[in-house]
């Protein structure tokens, strides 16, 4: 049958930028900075594809990158192929948490990449042109108040497996502040500083107030808003995320991670009605470990079949520095999204399946909670699943 969704070539770009695999990192960091591209591509001898980097790896990192080489951090990513749909890319995206990925013709020559500004082209000009913000947002994020320290921000981010968090002054939003910022102004700027590289900077601890370090011009968008007209304000001003307030009170937030995920659902028409997506931030998950989370992941649906409707279960996993031996605890963020439910569990453990099971348990009691009510008072279904979304 063949796929009336959008094609990765009516949507990828041709501006596509190479380096050696013997090549040093520091030849990555011009090409990222004045370029604005999510990856690069890495070859081995100049010809065989041998992964990807991304920005994150090279302008985030403590490596040195004058004497690490390329093929040493290179993610293998698989390629695209020009035929493939956009929500095969926003699976493999979603599963390898990249923004970007190489797109190869049939003789797997690479000629391109996609990105997620690329897909979120797509989700509104083809995909989702008449949907609304608020049917993609996730609502009710976790916000913090101005006045509360770095540190606790960290700890909220932490136990909440989420990478930003809004600020308030008494309900109304007055900033936003993400893991980048902790991680730029306060973390290595502090490792920086012992090294002597610091001048007249600013030494902040995670003592001081998140109003030191957030964004206070946010990039806003209502509920109401045009999902297509939320997405061009999210490339327009080059951010990952926008925060859905009224009266400017805030009541979502929409990252590029809800938009993935939205489009790479449809690419799952003839797969079991719930999909699972895996992605790691961990090192050295084995397979036989990737295959118990699957394990894990389909008795969990299996069992509560009836009451999850057809969407996507996606589990993404990654280390704490705290170990135990050496074995580093395992975080596990667990997001339900189906024509009936939104939800959300968060879990910890020491191996990677045990983390699921506590994150998907948490949701299985959100789930029980939601069926109690329904069977207490005598709503009708759609007024039933309206309450859930608001969950």
């Amino acid at each position: 049958m063949v796929s009336m969704l959008p094609t990765v070539k009516e949507y990828m770009r041709e501006e596509v930028y190479f380096i050696d695999g013997e090549d040093t990192l520091s030849k990555a960091v011009g090409i990222f900075r004045e370029k604005g591209l999510p990856i690069i591509v890495v070859l081995a001898n100049s010809k065989n594809y041998l992964g990807i980097i991304t920005d994150r790896i090279i302008l985030r990192s403590t490596l040195n990158l004058d004497v690490i080489k390329a093929k040493n951090v290179a993610l293998k990513i698989p390629l695209l192929n020009i035929d493939d749909t956009v929500a095969k890319a926003a699976r493999l995206m979603l599963e390898n948490t990249v923004k970007g990925l190489p797109v190869s013709s049939e003789n797997k020559k690479i000629i391109g990449i996609i990105t997620v500004d690329d897909i979120g082209r797509a989700a509104g000009e083809r995909l989702y042109a008449k949907m609304k913000v608020k049917e993609v947002m996730t609502r009710d994020p976790i916000t913090i108040t101005v006045d509360s320290t770095i540190g606790k921000a960290l700890v909220l981010m932490r136990d909440n497996g989420i990478s930003r968090l809004p600020v308030v002054r008494g309900n109304k939003l007055v900033g936003l502040v993400t893991i980048r910022d902790i991680i730029d102004k306060v973390l290595m700027l502090k490792s920086r500083a012992t090294r002597g590289e610091v001048s007249g900077e600013k030494i902040r601890s995670l003592g001081y107030k998140v109003s030191n370090i957030m964004t206070k011009h946010v990039v806003q968008s209502s509920p109401e808003e045009d999902l297509t007209k939320a997405i061009k304000k999210m490339i327009d001003h080059d951010v990952s995320c926008l925060v859905i307030t009224h009266s400017n009170r805030v009541e979502g937030i929409l990252t590029w991670t809800d938009i993935l995920e939205i489009v790479a659902s449809l690419e799952e028409k003839e797969k079991p009605p719930i999909n699972i997506q895996v992605s790691y931030k961990v090192k050295d998950a084995s397979p036989s470990e990737k295959s118990e989370i699957i394990k894990v992941a389909e008795r969990y649906i299996s069992k509560l079949s009836d009451a999850l409707g057809n969407g996507n279960l996606l589990l993404h996993f990654k280390e704490h520095k705290e170990k135990h031996g050496e074995e580093h605890l395992i975080h596990c963020r667990a997001r339900l999204r189906t024509d009936k439910v939104d939800l959300v569990g968060v879990g910890e453990a020491w191996t990677l399946s045990q983390a699921a099971r506590v994150a998907l348990d948490k949701i299985e009691r959100q789930l029980l909670t939601i069926k109690e009510l329904a069977g207490r008072y005598p709503y009708t279904e759609e007024v039933f699943r309206s309450i859930v979304g608001e969950l």
